[in-house]
């Protein structure tokens, strides 16, 4: 990885208002033994997009857990360098450079209400979403450095349009994305090129796996309680 490309993601995506609730944490296991595979995915969209769950406040729930799911865990994983003058937490990238990052109640709140919004402008299905979480999870197993809470909005935020590509007939472009979020596209582009090359281009899921990370999702929006104390 180049010295420069986690900094360089970190500021790539900008923030949106938040108007999040609920919690949950990200060591479930049902995400992080994904392993990269070569190939093209398995999964193709149909034109009207079909959700894995059949409720808004399911689609809701999903996405909730499995943005504070990640972020959780990248926070316990990541080294921080206390808060700066103005009292922001600070964070250390593997370039060693210092920047500073919201408290994890933020951040989970800033992209849950971030990937809500995509999910209702791209039409992205709870299948494509899913596939997009299972995606950070091999850059975090195959790149780890790559992930922190510096970067990790700009990472979800990528593998949701790879994922879209992957499955969709009628793919969004990179401009209609880069507009969407308020972003240059050339910024979008090479977030797209550092997933890929993360990835090894290894966008294949298959059913089995995929199947694995769907039920526990299904069984713990069923069972969906505040389990998780996000002030801590």
């Amino acid at each position: 990885m180049k010295t420069t490309s986690q900094s360089k993601i970190s500021s790539a995506v900008p923030r949106v208002p938040v108007d999040a609730q609920g919690a949950e944490h990200w060591r479930s296991g049902a995400v992080g033994e994904s392993s990269g595979c070569s190939g093209e995915a398995s999964f193709v969209r149909e034109s009207v997009p079909a959700p894995v769950f059949d409720t808004r406040a399911t689609r809701e729930g999903l996405v909730w857990l499995l943005c504070c799911d990640m972020y959780k865990g990248v926070y316990e994983n990541a080294q921080m360098a206390g808060t700066d003058n103005v009292g922001r937490l600070q964070c250390v990238l593997a370039d060693g450079k210092i920047v500073p990052v919201p408290g994890l109640k933020e951040a989970c709140q800033t992209l849950n209400a971030l990937m809500i919004r995509i999910l209702h402008e791209s039409r992205m299905s709870e299948t494509e979403f899913l596939q997009a979480g299972i995606y950070v999870s091999r850059i975090w197993h195959l790149k780890p450095e790559l992930v922190s809470p510096a970067t990790l909005q700009s990472l979800f935020v990528g593998s949701c349009l790879l994922s879209h590509k992957m499955n969709s007939d009628n793919v969004l472009s990179n401009s209609w994305w880069a507009q969407m979020l308020g972003m240059r596209t050339e910024t979008l582009n090479g977030i797209e090129a550092e997933i890929l090359s993360a990835l090894k281009f290894g966008t294949f899921i298959n059913a089995e796996e995929f199947d694995a990370v769907r039920a526990v999702f299904e069984q713990r929006i069923a069972t969906l309680q505040p389990q998780l104390d996000l002030s801590k």
